[in-house]
């Protein structure tokens, strides 16, 4: 404080000797080297083998050094291997997304930008200026702004091949879905009972049922109905392929989504796909539903959909209350084994499935299941595309949920 900086290192030198894991006396050190200039010096000092970097500081203070000297490249390998330690450093992830842009790599910097935000929120931390350190404040805010900058471009990108194709008026209501959630104007579904958890598409016909009719396809399914019944129902009996259809491993408990009178009340599938992945195993086993599935159009998007399965309700088991991710998918049941006391209730509504007699609803609605019999409930259960949709609504549709994506993992 006096002005001593030689002396003062010289100290801190010493500690160091005795204390080589004491972080803070080493990055003052590199400080001191720093200002007079001795870059290749400090970056030497600071990679010294026997230091503590279990915190990442050290490592961050050399990629520091490292843009600083010029080197961009070498300063994202180190922050990156920093930040595969370190989740949760913040200013770690604000680093990374402004040594991306110097190399012009947008897409990984909105990706940092997206993780630091998580990450801040999950910390209560650069929410605002009143939780964000006043030597951060023009960092956060320029992080912000090339965030909203970047990703709005990303995502206009993503569509603009189908744009040209099918023309810029078709894709008017798209566009002001997108504009919608990026939060240009407030989004939000005029109806309570709907809160899509991603996306919501404005310009569709409201409502938490819809006619299953709509989809070209869903006769054929129909007419089909005992086929898929007869295969489902031989799963059934021997009972020993279906999994948890939420992901639990077996003997783990029910999570508090899944309820009922049951000990241990359970969801479980057998899938055809699943967040898009196609059960070539499970196709085999059942060669006629595989065949009139694959006959059809199917919601594909990469990572997300198509998501089909013979999907089970144990006896006394209930799926509780919760929404769906965007309502430019739709959810259609095929019933396959109804026993009595079984139901489906979406925005309030409720409906009791008919062997036999397929539903299309809107997830994004407020929805929830039972099965409060002592059988087995089976259905078979697919996502598919909201017929309200165009072709080129629906392939705008699913690159831009693709890009979302790769800018911020979705969860399935």
């Amino acid at each position: 404080m006096r002005g001593e900086v030689l002396h003062a290192e010289m100290l801190l030198r010493s500690l160091l000797a005795e204390h080589r894991d004491c972080t803070p006396a080493r990055l003052a050190v590199a400080d001191y080297m720093v200002e007079r200039g001795d870059l290749d010096g400090a970056l030497q000092w600071l990679r010294t083998p026997q230091a503590d970097d279990s915190d990442g500081k050290l490592s961050f203070a050399v990629a520091q050094l490292q843009f600083a000297r010029g080197d961009p490249a070498a300063a994202r390998a180190a922050l990156e291997a920093v930040l595969l330690r370190q989740q949760r450093f913040l200013e770690g992830w604000l680093m990374l997304g402004e040594v991306c842009d110097v190399l012009g790599d947008t897409h990984a910097a909105v990706r940092a930008r997206s993780r630091l935000f998580v990450e801040a929120n999950a910390q209560g931390r650069w929410l605002s200026p009143e939780t964000t350190e006043p030597q951060w404040q023009p960092a956060v805010r320029r992080a912000i702004e090339a965030y909203r900058r970047d990703k709005r471009e990303l995502l206009f990108a993503a569509f603009a091949e189908v744009r040209e194709r099918h023309g810029a008026d078709s894709l008017r209501r798209f566009e002001r879905a997108l504009t919608g959630y990026l939060r240009e104007w407030d989004a939000r579904p005029p109806d309570a009972r709907q809160r899509p958890k991603l996306f919501w598409f404005p310009d569709l016909p409201p409502g938490p049922y819809h006619d299953p009719m709509l989809q070209p396809w869903a006769a054929t399914l129909r007419g089909a109905w005992q086929d898929i019944r007869d295969e489902a129902a031989e799963l059934l009996r021997e009972d020993r392929d279906f999994v948890s259809f939420l992901g639990l491993q077996p003997g783990q408990r029910a999570p508090k989504s899944i309820g009922g009178a049951a000990a241990n009340p359970a969801w479980d599938a057998f899938f055809f796909y699943n967040h898009g992945v196609r059960y070539d195993a499970n196709h085999e086993r059942c060669p006629r539903t595989s065949a009139l599935l694959e006959s059809i159009e199917l919601c594909r998007v990469a990572r997300q959909a198509p998501e089909i399965c013979f999907s089970l309700i144990r006896p006394q088991s209930s799926i509780l209350p919760h929404y769906g991710v965007t309502n430019t998918r739709l959810v259609f049941h095929l019933p396959l084994v109804v026993p009595p006391d079984c139901a489906l209730n979406v925005g309030g509504v409720e409906h009791r499935w008919r062997e036999g007699e397929p539903i299309l609803f809107d997830d994004t609605y407020e929805h929830e299941a039972w099965n409060r019999s002592d059988q087995p409930r089976l259905i078979l259960l697919m996502d598919c595309w909201n017929p309200h949709l165009t072709e080129g609504e629906k392939e705008a549709v699913r690159h831009v949920i693709e890009a979302i994506d790769a800018i911020e993992p979705l969860k399935p």
